[in-house]
């Protein structure tokens, strides 16, 4: 009579092991969230005009524009708060559909913490 007890010992004992390797494994196939630093306090000067240079500027910046991104230019405040004003900021840079994804043909976005401190800048009334 002792056998059938045995085995049944056994059958959990392996469910529970496979049920722990499981668990482990969804936990590690799953990418971290980012954690974006944002704040109430972002302006265009500080915070946003260095992002835009440097992701932005190769086809935006003062002398490209006029040949390049179809005449769209961010390059300053005035520009960009227009850009931003209108939604096409943020539908461009989330790669939004109806939108032309951007930077254009990199198939990919800026980084996440990019866009969430220009929505931040956008949310909070776009100071310079």
């Amino acid at each position: 009579m002792k056998a059938p007890y045995k085995t049944y010992s056994t059958y959990f004992k392996l469910m529970f092991i496979i049920s722990i390797a499981a668990l482990f494994s969804i936990g590690c196939n799953k990418k971290p969230k980012v954690v974006c630093a944002t704040s109430d306090n972002v302006t265009y000067t500080k915070d946003i005009a260095p992002i835009i240079e440097v992701k932005c500027f190769k086809c935006h910046d003062a002398k490209s524009y006029k040949t390049k991104a179809s005449h769209n230019k961010i390059y300053d405040y005035p520009s960009l708060k227009k850009m931003a004003e209108s939604g096409l900021l943020m539908g461009s840079l989330t790669h939004k559909k109806g939108f032309i994804p951007m930077p254009y043909r990199a198939k990919q976005k800026i980084d996440t913490c990019a866009i969430a401190l220009i929505a931040s800048w956008i949310n909070t009334g776009m100071k310079k």
